[in-house]
């Protein structure tokens, strides 16, 4: 089976960044949001973490002729991926829904469990990481049968993630830049909410294949959140020459899609991007606060 490690959470949570620390592990690959390597990658044809087109990108190729020999059309599938959208949370949730969910996602299970083991074999990893976030998603991997799924729940405080949607961002894969999507305060933390309570309802029972991570404990001590990872998934032996305190040195990567920072290569430093405590409106902040309160300090946010 293949070993895929999938970030999932709200946006905005840090899962680029961590995609890239665990992409930077001996005998790992970092494919970031595979969910979207139809659209995006194969129809858009916006660039890899390589900087090249994907269709042009010395990997991705190999990969899909592996996967599919026969072909396989995009378009089709993304219309297959129309049952992984949000709307499908609670037919996640509800087990009286599950079988005409899982008939419903059947298809798009047999495209994925030929794509995780392609990537597997030529690339030579001994574990994927994926971090696509959608509850819906990491559902839909759990479904695969070919795919040995281990949970990371990431976490962010909801002022910190609302404060970040709100802010202006360029996005970088694109022939023509152009700003990526902005939403308001209630839309994000309403989506905190339905997002991390839906992954934890669904996977917190998970025998040893969950864990649930806070941003800021990722941020401020890394190598001790990786080695929780690795044990969690099995791969404890794992070295990871590229963390030191709070430096991390970051390749180049064959991500399909995530935040601009995938783009990054060199050393950098982790710190914490606390610009909400300082910059949010009052007015936002409350409200933020008003909405997550019920659910907040269950996930280590008081």
């Amino acid at each position: 089976m293949v070993k895929v490690i999938s970030i999932t959470g709200a946006g905005r949570s840090g899962s680029t960044i961590l995609d890239n620390v665990l992409g930077g592990i001996p005998g790992a690959f970092s494919g970031g949001e595979l969910r979207y390597i139809w659209q995006r990658g194969l129809i858009e044809k916006r660039l890899c973490g390589c900087s090249r087109p994907l269709p042009d990108c010395e990997l991705w190729p190999r990969i899909l002729e592996r996967a599919f020999p026969d072909g396989i059309d995009p378009a089709a599938t993304v219309c297959l991926t129309h049952y992984v959208r949000t709307r499908f949370t609670p037919a996640a949730r509800i087990g009286a829904l599950h079988g005409w969910y899982n008939r419903k996602l059947q298809p798009l299970v047999s495209i994925l469990d030929s794509l995780y083991p392609a990537i597997a074999e030529q690339t030579g990893a001994r574990f994927i990481v994926d971090s696509s976030k959608l509850p819906t998603y990491t559902y839909l991997l759990s479904r695969v049968p070919s795919i040995d799924l281990r949970i990371v729940h990431l976490i962010r405080d909801p002022r910190a993630v609302a404060h970040s949607w709100a802010r202006p961002k360029q996005q970088l894969d694109t022939e023509v830049a152009r700003a990526m999507t902005r939403i308001g305060s209630v839309r994000s933390a309403l989506d905190w909410v339905v997002w991390n309570t839906t992954i934890r309802s669904l996977f917190a029972g998970a025998s040893g294949g969950y864990l649930q991570l806070r941003y800021e404990d990722l941020i401020t001590s890394p190598e001790t959140a990786v080695r929780r990872i690795l044990d969690m998934a099995d791969a404890g032996d794992a070295a990871t020459p590229h963390l030191q305190g709070n430096a991390v040195e970051l390749a180049g990567n064959h991500t399909v899609s995530g935040n601009p920072g995938r783009f990054k290569t060199g050393t950098i430093q982790l710190a914490l991007d606390e610009a909400w405590r300082r910059d949010m409106p009052a007015t936002k902040r409350k409200l933020v606060e008003g909405i997550t309160a019920p659910v907040r300090k269950s996930f280590g946010y008081p």
